[in-house]
């Protein structure tokens, strides 16, 4: 496997997870800190760290430091627009199993 493919790889696995996914839609508008993540998510303070502690060296996110506290930022939207192109792919992929879902669950409100 070439080194490229290698990290695309890596570059995947960083993306492959529900708190980084929900963390990069948070800081995609808005500089927020830690503790603002936190409250945000419902997630613990180690947790939170872990996860930017990954999108950070990854280049993912960046933060600036205002009086003791680091606000954390997307580097680039870019990171956006794909998670979005790839929820786009989801979702037609899987249109018909949503469809049947949706209908099996109007099926189950309505039988007696």
């Amino acid at each position: 496997m070439s080194e490229l493919r290698k990290l695309t790889v890596e570059f995947l696995k960083v993306l492959a997870d529900p708190v980084r996914i929900e963390i990069l839609y948070l800081l995609e508008k808005n500089k927020l800190s830690s503790s603002e993540l936190q409250e945000e998510l419902g997630r613990s303070q180690s947790t939170i760290s872990k996860h930017l502690n990954m999108l950070a060296e990854n280049n993912l996110i960046a933060f600036e430091k205002r009086d003791n506290v680091n606000y954390y930022k997307i580097k680039n939207n870019e990171v956006i627009d794909l998670i979005n192109d790839i929820t786009t792919i989801v979702l037609n992929i899987n249109r018909k199993k949503l469809k049947d879902l949706q209908d099996a669950d109007i099926r189950d409100v309505l039988s007696p």
